[in-house]
């Protein structure tokens, strides 16, 4: 198993995601965006890679999230790596994610391709829900029953194991969406080329979620991220560009993906701060997003 973490502007959490990283993984790789702007930086990246002998990448530039994981990818793969553990700089691997993702694989069917562990908030928020559809027609939001929970119609990029012939099949994740659904739409692509998607119920990462916020509404606790104007844009594009991408193959994405976006509409105009220019972005990349398609991708079938 092999580590990947991508890291931009660090704090000082990055030394605890190697370290525990380093203690499930065979090796960790990672990959620093900006490299050289801030001396103290780049002095933490290297005290936390030299601390677990991780391997680092680098670009003086923020090349996007996206591209930034196909990197890593792309030298795990090289390398022999056979599963690939993706990992934000702010999520803490438990020492018995290992052994949980192992005991999956052992009951997992044969055609998974990805195995999503538990993102479970530091701050004590609720976990994350978790979208299935059997069908790809019908999604329902789904809680464990057993130590597995199949048929996920998409799982985060943190805490995701990727087999290497799942990631070779597919192909790289799209570097022209950046950082926002890219995870979301390479789900739906190896869903589409055939592999399962499990969610793992003892397989937990702990993520630090930043400047999110948890408002109670009703009986509820509603998760608001308070992301700049700029993300919103792109959270708005990429959306109706993973819909014109999968919609048609996976219909359940249409129903799943307006629900998102009315949501996020109304998280902005009724919770966020700056929610004039952060809803003007939005609108700017649903424009961009319905009279501006994504370059096409072969189709993974």
């Amino acid at each position: 198993m092999a580590a990947l973490v991508v890291a931009y502007r660090p704090d000082d959490g990055l030394v605890a995601c190697l370290a525990a990283a380093a203690g499930v993984a065979d090796r960790v790789y990672v990959f620093q965006q900006e490299r050289g702007r801030d001396v103290a930086v780049d002095a933490l990246v290297d005290r936390a890679v030299a601390q677990v002998g991780a391997v680092l990448w680098h670009d003086a530039a923020n090349i996007g999230l996206a591209a930034a994981q196909n990197r890593l990818m792309g030298h795990a793969l090289a390398e022999g790596g056979d599963w690939l553990l993706l990992l934000d700089q702010d999520s803490l691997a438990r020492p018995g994610l290992r052994a949980a993702f192992a005991a999956a694989l052992a009951l997992a069917p044969p055609d998974t391709g990805l195995l999503a562990a538990r993102n479970v908030e530091r701050e004590g928020g609720p976990d994350s829900p978790w979208v299935v559809s059997a069908d790809g027609r019908r999604w329902t939001v789904a809680g464990f029953a057993g130590p597995l929970l199949p048929d996920l119609l998409l799982a985060a990029a943190s805490g995701s194991l990727v087999s290497a012939r799942a990631a070779r099949a597919c192909g790289p994740l799209r570097d022209d969406f950046f950082i926002d659904w890219v995870d979301i739409e390479y789900a739906l692509r190896l869903r589409r080329a055939g592999f399962r998607l499990v969610a793992v119920r003892d397989a937990l990462v702990d993520h630090r979620l930043g400047a999110v916020t948890h408002v109670q509404a009703g009986t509820r606790a509603v998760a608001v991220t308070h992301h700049a104007a700029r993300r919103r844009w792109f959270q708005a594009r990429n959306a109706l560009w993973t819909w014109r991408l999968h919609g048609a193959a996976v219909p359940a994405l249409r129903g799943w993906t307006l629900r998102i976006l009315v949501s996020t509409v109304l998280k902005i105009a009724l919770l966020e701060r700056g929610r004039v220019s952060k809803l003007a972005a939005f609108a700017g990349g649903l424009w961009r997003g319905v009279w501006q398609g994504p370059p096409g991708r072969p189709d993974p079938r």
